[in-house]
């Protein structure tokens, strides 16, 4: 794939499933930092914190309207104060009863309250997210203001007009460790002071800072006009109702997957905290809406068949450069219109993807996101994609030895380990995966299962201390171990 390292390194996950010879990995684009911020040394923080100044006003909202608060002081940008002979027709409490409403509404499942104050095409699409929200088990969902353009204000006292960045904070029961959000933009007009506001348009956040596509906008429940859930004990599987049927036939083997990847974890790992209980999965056949979830721009591989998409946690405090922006799980998404779910062997494509894509889900919230992009401070992609290629073959060793001779036959081997960019070396993605898988395969091979689990942890929570890590879990540094490992891939590949 074009391995776009994200963030923190390539801990996002990434694509999978491309043809034999060019499986990659499937993170969204990683967001950039602010203009003016190099970005050096900061990955996922620099560039969410650049996001997230503006979501920690909200966390010390009071009402649910933020107390916004800039860095540096003054006013956030397109804040615009009035003069003094203006006159407050759109105040601070109204606003904090737009976002409290529509927040106690949909916890109490009041359709007619939550709907009250969208008119026209906004209402309706309102109705269809209502119902389609209102199928999930979430421990949290309310709305708060990530930030205001216009103030409220008009020296003729009619006709004002605002933007409000909201997010829909939200912690799915058994998927989420953390609270995390996608962001909406509510365009809200009031005609006179004695008029109620009104909502009429709704829609993507553009972001903060120019992250546009660090908003998760849209999901599931935006896209489909009638979402079908279906709630199995590790899992929540999510399609269009028109694709229902096809959905029905997958969730089981995603469901065993998930059950899979959780007791292979669970008995390597009994003491990591923060690990999610269950997934959800988005299976969609539609090449064009796959690509379009939680990533509005709608950039394609082209070749990607599933993703596993980190999620900041939401209230990830920012105070200075020592904190740790956290993640608050994933979201997982299938294209089903490729050959893992259409071939005759179907049910091993399925298991394999699945297993693939919710190892990276698993292990995600062990990840600070505090760690930059240069390749000898953020996870390593050899780590992340070795990780998830080893969970999904242990289960199938076969298919993982034939894939593995596929993408290696031909290749010109120079004994390093792939890089942060997978599209840099070798002649395909595929040839980075299957040396990733590996080397993590040998990492388990020489230092046991438990050895190995513990190493990714680690190497998740402190990607600085590679040499360290490699030296408990095998006995070597990185580059005994690199040398060990080139022996143990010729071994293996003739």
């Amino acid at each position: 794939m074009s391995y776009s390292t994200p963030p923190g390194g390539p801990g996002s996950a990434g694509p999978y499933g491309a043809p034999a010879q060019q499986q990659g990995w499937y993170a969204p684009p990683p967001p950039p930092p602010p203009p003016g911020n190099s970005g050096e040394g900061k990955g996922l923080k620099r560039a969410v914190i650049g996001l997230l100044v503006l979501a920690v006003v909200a966390v010390f909202a009071v009402g649910g309207f933020g107390l916004y608060i800039a860095v540096g002081g003054g006013s956030l940008p397109g804040a615009q104060g009035g003069g003094d002979e203006e006159q407050q027709i759109l105040s601070s409490d109204e606003i904090s009863t737009l976002l409290n409403g529509r927040t106690s509404a949909l916890k109490s499942g009041d359709e007619d309250e939550f709907l009250e104050p969208f008119v026209g095409s906004a209402k309706d699409e309102q109705r269809k997210i209502f119902k389609n929200l209102r199928k999930l088990p979430f421990a949290e969902s309310k709305y708060m203001v990530l930030k205001q353009t216009g103030d409220g204000s008009d020296e003729y006292g009619s006709d004002v007009k605002l933007t409000l960045d909201v997010a829909f904070v939200h912690q799915i029961k058994g998927v989420d460790v953390r609270p995390v959000s996608e962001w909406y933009r509510w365009t809200v007009e009031k005609e006179a002071q004695s008029a109620e506001p009104r909502i009429s348009e709704v829609g993507g956040s553009p972001g903060a800072a120019a992250l546009a596509n660090a908003v998760y906008y849209p999901a599931p429940w935006d896209l489909y006009d009638d979402m079908y859930v279906k709630r199995q004990a590790h899992t929540i599987t999510i399609s269009a109702r028109k694709n229902a049927a096809d959905a029905e036939r997958f969730a089981p083997i995603v469901e065993d997957s998930a059950k899979k990847d959780l007791e292979l974890w669970g008995a390597n790992t009994s003491s990591v905290s923060n690990t999610p209980e269950s997934f959800l999965v988005v299976l969609e056949p539609d090449r064009k809406i796959y690509t379009k979830l939680y990533n509005n721009d709608g950039s394609d591989l082209g070749w990607d068949a599933g993703e596993s998409v980190a999620m900041p946690a939401f209230n990830a405090g920012y105070s200075g450069d020592e904190d740790q922006l956290e993640y608050g799980g994933a979201r997982i998404k299938m294209d089903t219109s490729t050959s893992r779910f259409t071939t005759s062997a179907w049910r091993a494509g399925v298991g394999d993807i699945s297993r693939h894509e919710i190892a990276h889900a698993l292990i995600q919230p062990q990840d600070p996101g505090a760690y930059g992009n240069d390749e000898e401070t953020s996870i390593r992609a050899w780590v992340v994609e070795g990780f998830a290629e080893y969970v999904s073959h242990r289960f199938d060793r076969t298919q993982g030895e034939a894939r593995v001779r596929g993408d290696l036959a031909g290749q010109d081997f120079d004994g390093q380990l792939p890089g942060q960019d997978f599209e840099a070396k070798y002649d395909s993605v595929g040839t980075n995966y299957a040396l990733s898988y590996l080397a993590m395969r040998y990492i388990a091979e020489k230092g046991g299962e438990r050895a190995f689990f513990q190493f990714a942890v680690d190497h998740y929570r402190q990607p600085t201390n590679l040499d360290q890590q490699l030296q408990k879990a095998v006995g070597m540094n990185e580059d005994a171990f690199e040398a060990a490992w080139a022996q143990y891939v010729r071994s293996n590949t003739r």
